[in-house]
């Protein structure tokens, strides 16, 4: 009996253990479930955090693009303004449209002609530019005037005059260089001059016969000689203007020899020594035709007229 009363105590004490182990598996169970369900939600936060920054960063650079892409059109269309306008300086409409021509942008350009107070041929220019994609557009006007702004008076033809350039150029001599006028040949001496219409030489000119072939009274030519003598070979003819220019106290020449002659005008801005043996040829129409010639234009912005069209 006793054994008996041993072994139904001994399988009590196990049935318990075993209900024991059973609700603490069952537990540490429902406990994992419960951390794999936070973990489920947390990811699912982090996620949806994540999709929302990632569509937050990509609508920011989308718009940023946008704005960058809108700034680069209205700097092209500005520039591509201005270099119609330079191009108009020295070229016809339909040449200067045709070489500055860029692709998704547009360029219309009206022209008037005009007069100044002293009849200097002057050109009113509006330019208009637009994006073909874009609805941007900026509208301008421009005036063209010649670099020689007044031509030579009565009394300065063939003499001189300290004010000189100040009349003809808007320009003091310490403030006139070769940079004023963009087309001109630049150098030292006169020797193997390339053709041009306007030259500036820094120092002694000696002009030969083969040096102005290319020139005439209806092709004229602007010379500008600074501190330095002048001299015009036999059977040599200038038409044009001759600008004698001294930056200092020396005393410089001009020679003119036989069978030689310049038509149109010579000036100096301090008194030369001259051995004129030629002919000195006074010719307004001269004058006027080298006023007008295209590599002596300068243009300018009109002040208050830029548009900016959006």
């Amino acid at each position: 009996m006793r054994g008996k009363a041993l072994l139904e105590k001994k399988n009590t004490t196990t049935y318990r253990q075993s209900f024991m182990c059973t609700r603490y598996f069952l537990k540490g169970k429902q406990q994992g479930m419960a951390v794999l369900a936070i973990i489920a939600i947390l990811l699912s936060v982090v996620t949806f955090t994540t999709i929302t920054t990632s569509q937050n960063v990509q609508q920011y650079y989308a718009i940023h693009k946008i704005r960058q892409d809108s700034v680069s059109s209205h700097e092209m269309l500005k520039k591509h303004l201005k270099s119609v306008a330079m191009a108009l300086r020295t070229q016809s409409i339909s040449t200067a449209l045709s070489t500055t021509n860029k692709p998704f942008l547009s360029t219309t350009v009206h022209k008037e002609s005009l007069k100044g107070d002293e009849q200097q041929p002057l050109t009113h220019y509006e330019v208009s530019v637009s994006h073909s994609t874009e609805s941007i557009k900026y509208k301008a006007n421009f005036l063209r005037y010649p670099a020689l702004l007044r031509l030579p008076t009565t009394a300065q033809l063939f003499s001189w005059d300290s004010q000189l350039t100040l009349w003809l150029f808007n320009r003091s001599v310490a403030e006139l260089s070769s940079a004023f006028f963009p087309n001109s040949v630049t150098a030292s001496d006169c020797h193997n001059l390339l053709d041009a219409t306007v030259y500036w030489i820094n120092g002694d000119c000696a002009l030969a016969y083969s040096d102005l072939t290319h020139t005439s009274s209806s092709a004229p030519t602007l010379l500008i000689v600074v501190d330095g003598n002048l001299t015009i070979s036999e059977n040599t003819h200038f038409y044009g203007l001759i600008v004698m220019l001294s930056t200092s106290a020396a005393t410089h020449e001009l020679h003119l020899a036989h069978s030689s002659s310049v038509e149109g005008a010579f000036v100096s801005n301090a008194q030369l020594q001259q051995q004129v043996s030629g002919l000195l040829i006074p010719s307004a129409q001269v004058l006027r035709n080298l006023q007008t010639v295209t590599q002596l234009a300068k243009i300018i912005p009109v002040p208050g007229t830029w548009y900016d069209i959006d």
